[in-house]
């Protein structure tokens, strides 16, 4: 499933239990960096993300 990074942000207190890395569901913190994230690159959907960026954003 792809999100749209703004809208996402605006509904984090629904959304995040939406959100999965590599099959494992993440924390509302974890989704709230990665959608800041991907807003501060300029993304439009999760999809622009690579597991790389999100690998490296919720396991620095």
């Amino acid at each position: 499933m792809h999100a749209d990074v703004n809208g996402a942000l605006a509904q984090i207190n629904k959304s995040w239990r939406a959100f999965t890395h590599k099959g494992s569901p993440m924390t509302k913190e974890e989704v709230r960096k990665v959608l800041q994230y991907a807003k501060d690159q300029g993304y439009k959907s999760t999809a622009e993300l690579s597991e790389y960026e999100v690998d490296r954003i919720i396991r620095p």
